[in-house]
């Protein structure tokens, strides 16, 4: 039996009670929700400026959401400590996380604190540092006892290289925080390796303050390269990359895409790289709470290179890059402001139908033939003549006309005709009328080509510029790929072969953008020409959202039509007669058989039928002299006929007859034609009519196609990148969901093509009528198929 029972449990207690606040200080205790282990993190700043505390915001936030449930990220404003912008002070800031008892783990975020932690000589707490600098890096960095390093903070060489294929240079400006130059940040040594091996010439320049800054870029400088501006906020930002254009000077954006963005030239850094290093960084610290040794551990980070270039700058800088560079980069602002033209599809129609020159040229035929009308019509009006002139006869003969003709003689007429009736020229009359009918019956058939031709030419605009825009995101695709394969390969889960497919695709896939920007050219130097414009006139096409293709419509009836295959077939029959009311070809044939029939009939009755006319002469003797002067006779100078005649021809050989047997076969053979002409547009419609009925649905059978092979390249994506699926897999999955894609894309635009055949055919195109006549049209269209 315990002797003192009272006393014992009180220390048991006391005991118990020690051993919980030692785990709870140690983040071990079992008491903790999930039993985490909570793991006390600090964080070494290089400055204290908004930017530095945004990025601490970037790796608490992947910290968080990459720790493990049996892990728990802990921070306090105790353990983030700034460098004060110097090596001395990251240093002893430094030196105080480590001689403190807490933190268990220390982040290094900036090239100060990478190189204060990299130059202590013990360090008894692990420390790891996303970003060192490019001097540190290039000398080689040795194992260090709990010492990591992740990435090197910039890759000038590798960005100086990339900067020259953009924009031509001989001296570039370095320009980097005035943080990062102190302490010889960038050593000499290093900037005098990059001189040699890119052979250029390199000036540092330290960022103060926007005026020190712009005063103090050398004059020789014809190209800078920025780095981090801890100090500047947004503004000072954008208005730096004002000054670079304003100065002619291009600018690289060493740090990130938001540079690029803000106006600099170009970049090569993702926006989201602090993201990505910062997940990086969380799983190092995973490792090491795992039992890795941090100076055992080699950190595999492969940094994405997307080239970002800003093509507003470009223009302001007035520098174009070469096609193979802008293929394989990521543009932004590649729209140009300053076009103001701008089109959608009624307004180039409208356009067209103003300025085509089949047209124009159509409407110059009809006015031709308005002066051919009245060309004919003159013949039917009367007839007047006048008429002076100079005679001179033989003596002999003048003395024996007894004054009827002078020897000498000026004289002066007139006369003229008045048909009274003429078969033949009231036919050839009445005939051209009908042909002027049938003229502007051609103008209004060029018209509906032209209509045509404008709208499918636009539609085609669109099309190329969609298909364009899916092998530029394939070909992003096909990026996103080459950069898993050589996180493979960096981690030895696959072969350098991979990485050399993925490239060989990713130009080959640039060179098919390269063929779909021509495409998109072409499609609107097409349009140009059918709008009478330069052909190299730029403009907008205004993009309609395509998720119902029947947009363009505009109404519900169309919808009904391609759902219900009984409203379809009786619209089929109600097409077919406004094509026989509209079509102008037809009405082209009824003028050709009205005219030829009044030819016909005038050819026959000339046979038995004679032209009556009113002839007249009225001629005055000026002045005479010689033999047989008036005056020496009975004869006034003036002297006068007029006779009313009937004139008809006995014999010609039998012409008449012959002219009209022709012409009665003509006539046989124009209502022949247009017989097979009605047959022809009847099938016409029909055929259109036929077209959508197979394009309509394609368009949702390839929108689920392509939803398909989109499910099946995230899942081969995802298997691929767990190794399961090999590269042929993912090769064919990233295949067919372009095909799928492209398919999709194709199907709504050759429905919205088909749709304009459709009216075409009928001879209107309804859709673009003014809203009162295309709502009649569409209520006699209902009441014809019984739609209510």
């Amino acid at each position: 039996m315990l002797k003192h029972p009272s006393k014992i449990f009180c220390f048991s207690t006391l005991l118990i009670l020690i051993m919980y606040v030692h785990a709870l200080a140690k983040g071990t205790c079992p008491l903790i929700p999930n039993g985490a282990r909570i793991v006390k993190i600090g964080i070494l700043t290089d400055g204290s400026t908004p930017e530095d505390k945004h990025l601490v915001k970037i790796f608490k936030k992947s910290l968080i959401d990459a720790f493990p449930e049996e892990y728990k990220p802990k921070f306090s404003q105790k353990w983030t400590m700034s460098s004060k912008e110097s090596l001395k002070g990251a240093k002893s800031a430094l030196k105080r996380l480590l001689s403190s008892r807490y933190p268990d783990i220390i982040l290094a975020i900036g090239i100060l604190s990478a190189e204060a932690a990299y130059e202590t000589r013990n360090l008894n707490k692990p420390v790891i540092a996303p970003y060192i600098p490019s001097s540190m890096a290039q000398n080689g960095l040795k194992a260090k006892k709990n010492f990591v390093y992740i990435d090197r903070a910039l890759y000038l060489e590798r960005d100086i290289q990339s900067f020259k294929k953009v924009s031509k240079f001989k001296h570039l400006g370095i320009v980097l925080d005035k943080r990062d130059v102190i302490d010889d940040r960038v050593s000499e040594k290093y900037l005098d390796s990059l001189k040699k091996r890119l052979d250029i010439e390199l000036s540092l320049i330290p960022a103060g303050t926007y005026d020190q800054l712009t005063q103090s870029i050398p004059k020789t400088v014809d190209a800078v390269a920025v780095g981090p501006l801890w100090h500047f906020n947004e503004i000072e930002l954008k208005k730096l990359a004002q000054f670079f254009i304003k100065k002619r000077l291009p600018a690289f954006a060493l740090w990130d895409e938001r540079q690029v963005e803000l106006g600099l030239l170009a970049g090569l850094e993702p926006k989201d790289k602090d993201v990505s290093l910062s997940r990086r960084t969380a799983i190092a610290i995973i490792d090491i709470l795992k039992g890795a040794r941090p100076e055992k551990m080699k950190i595999d980070f492969v940094r994405t290179r997307d080239l970002t270039i800003n093509m507003a700058t470009a223009r302001g800088l007035n520098i174009y890059p070469s096609l193979l560079v802008l293929t394989g980069a990521n543009l932004i602002n590649t729209e140009v402001k300053e076009i103001k033209r701008k089109l959608n599809i009624k307004k180039a129609v409208e356009e067209a139908i103003s300025s085509n020159l089949r047209l124009l040229s159509a409407k110059v035929t009809v006015k031709a033939g308005e002066h051919k009308v009245r060309e004919e019509m003159a013949g039917l009006l009367p007839r007047v003549d006048i008429e002076t002139g100079l005679s001179a006869i033989d003596q002999d003969r003048a003395k024996m006309t007894a004054g009827a003709s002078p020897e000498r003689a000026w004289t002066g007429s007139a006369g003229g005709s008045v048909l009274l009736y003429s078969e033949e020229k009231w036919a050839k009359y009445r005939a051209q009328q009908y042909l002027q009918q049938a003229r502007k019956y051609r103008q209004q058939r060029v018209r509906l080509d032209v209509t045509y031709d404008a709208a499918v030419a636009y539609l085609n605009i669109l099309r190329a510029r969609t298909i364009e825009r899916i092998y530029k995101e394939n070909l992003a695709l096909t990026k996103a790929n080459l950069e898993r394969a050589q996180i493979k390969v960096a981690t030895g889960a696959a072969g350098p072969d991979e990485v050399y497919r993925w490239e060989s695709k990713f130009a080959n896939d640039r060179r098919q953008v390269l063929y779909k920007e021509s495409d998109t050219m072409n499609a609107m130097e097409a349009l140009n020409r059918i709008l009478h414009r330069p052909l190299d006139e730029t403009f907008l096409p205004e993009e309609a959202s395509l998720k119902d293709p029947l947009f363009i419509a505009g109404d519900r009836f169309y919808f009904e039509l391609m759902e219900n295959p009984l409203y379809l077939r009786k619209f089929k029959r109600f097409a077919a007669r406004e094509a026989m009311k509209f079509r102008p070809e037809l009405h082209v044939f009824d003028s050709a058989i009205k005219a030829k029939e009044r030819l016909k009939v005038a050819a026959k009755r000339e046979i038995w039928l004679p032209t009556f006319t009113v002839d007249w002469n009225v001629e005055h003797y000026f002045a005479q002299d010689g033999s047989g002067r008036r005056d020496h006779a009975p004869l006034d100078d003036t002297d006068w006929t007029i006779g009313v005649f009937a004139r008809i021809p006995l014999f010609e050989g039998g012409r008449q007859v012959a002219k009209a047997n022709r012409l009665e076969e003509e006539l046989s053979r124009l209502k022949i034609d247009k017989n097979s002409l009605i047959e022809a547009i009847t099938q016409n419609v029909l055929s259109a009519i036929n077209k959508t009925r197979a394009s309509y649905p394609s368009i949702s059978l390839t929108r689920e196609a392509q939803e398909a092979a989109k499910k099946n390249l995230d899942l081969v994506t995802d298997a691929y990148i767990h190794g399961i699926k090999n590269i042929i897999d993912l090769l064919d999955a990233q295949n067919q969901y372009l095909n799928a894609r492209l398919d999709a894309a194709n199907a709504v635009y050759n429905f919205l093509i088909d749709f304009m055949g459709v009216q075409r055919a009928m001879g209107e195109f309804f859709i673009f009528m003014p809203d009162d006549m295309r709502f009649e049209w569409l209520q006699r269209a209902k009441k014809e198929i019984n739609l209510r």
